[in-house]
């Protein structure tokens, strides 16, 4: 119907763009390649380049791999050197940055000392502010220059199964590919907003169950051999592709009209509040039907990703929390709680 139409176009148009994207990092990476067998990177500026930036009115000096270390962003595009004719400079031919000092320059700080972290040194944490407009200021800044997945960055870990059979990847290209039936959690490091939305692209994909579990129960403890898994074990509900529907807690309910195969993208909003396969909603916290109700007790927890599965699938479109009012001692949602 129309309705219809309308409503999944929205995420189809997501779906198209990722797409485009990908089409694109894959044209910078051809480029990139082209550029370094015929020496064109010799000709422009390197990334040993110290450039001088002038950030809102006030004077600093950065290594262009530095601002160029998070692959993908709207920073690293600009700053690659491909660009530096048409960048914006003052008076003096510094880059200009129309961005306040007290912003900008802990985003560099992050990013100077992660390119020097070591494991036997002290982790890096991201940018805190006591201020609550400041940090809100900041996180908008980060989110407009593309660089959320370095500054407040997503990892995925192995937490039942065996791990010598999963290969797990890490940003840009979030994924698994695992020759055995296991489970992976969806977690953050260094920082503490709240992961609220994501997406699966499947490929081969055996018994696949994706949603969402109470981090302190499913995480304690990483067990081999065979385990309940998303959906299936306490606190925790997903969507089951084998049998096409939702399970909580081992609890099943079919939903109608469902397939999925190589391709499909599968997006979860607000902690399992809103379902869409291939951009059409199949259940919402208002219910399509009277068979489908939000889990309301798991909403009382902290809730983070987890996948199940035998096979390859890929994470895109992770969305953190913006609004989160308190930022308490940071940790990662990895850990045990």
């Amino acid at each position: 119907s129309l309705e219809d139409t309308l409503e999944a176009l929205p995420q189809l148009l997501k779906r198209r763009q990722l797409l485009l994207e990908e089409r694109e990092r894959e044209l910078e990476k051809r480029v990139a390649a082209f550029e370094k067998e015929t020496g064109y990177m010799n000709m422009q500026q390197s990334h040993s380049d110290v450039l001088q930036l002038n950030v809102g009115g006030t004077f600093t000096a950065v290594l262009r791999r530095t601002l160029t270390s998070v692959e993908g962003s709207m920073l690293a595009s600009r700053f690659s050197g491909r660009w530096d004719e048409s960048l914006e400079k003052d008076a003096d031919g510094n880059f200009f940055i129309d961005q306040p000092i007290h912003l900008f320059q802990p985003m560099m700080d992050y990013l100077r000392a992660r390119n020097s972290e070591t494991p036997l040194g002290p982790p890096v944490t991201s940018p805190e502010f006591e201020n609550e407009t400041q940090r809100r200021n900041f996180v908008r800044m980060v989110e407009y220059f593309g660089m959320t997945p370095g500054i407040y960055p997503t990892v995925m870990e192995i937490c039942r199964g065996e791990p010598e059979k999963a290969e797990v990847s890490g940003h840009p290209n979030l994924g698994v590919s695992t020759s055995e039936w296991a489970s992976f959690i969806l977690g953050t490091k260094g920082h503490n907003r709240p992961i609220t939305s994501f997406s699966v692209i499947l490929g081969q994909v055996e018994r696949g169950q994706f949603g969402w579990v109470r981090s302190g129960h499913f995480v304690r403890m990483l067990r081999p051999g065979d385990h309940k898994g998303v959906g299936e074990e306490k606190y925790s509900f997903g969507l089951d592709c084998c049998r096409g529907g939702l399970l909580y807690e081992g609890k099943f309910t079919k939903i109608e009209g469902l397939s999925f195969g190589k391709g499909t993208v599968i997006r979860c909003e607000n902690k399992g509040e809103r379902w869409l396969v291939n951009g059409r909603v199949i259940a919402s916290s208002i219910a399509l039907d009277e068979t489908f109700q939000l889990p309301p007790d798991l909403q009382l927890y902290n809730l983070i990703p987890a996948f199940s599965g035998k096979g390859d699938f890929k994470i895109c479109e992770v969305e953190l929390d913006p609004l989160l009012s308190e930022y308490k001692s940071t940790q990662s949602h990895l850990s045990t709680k």
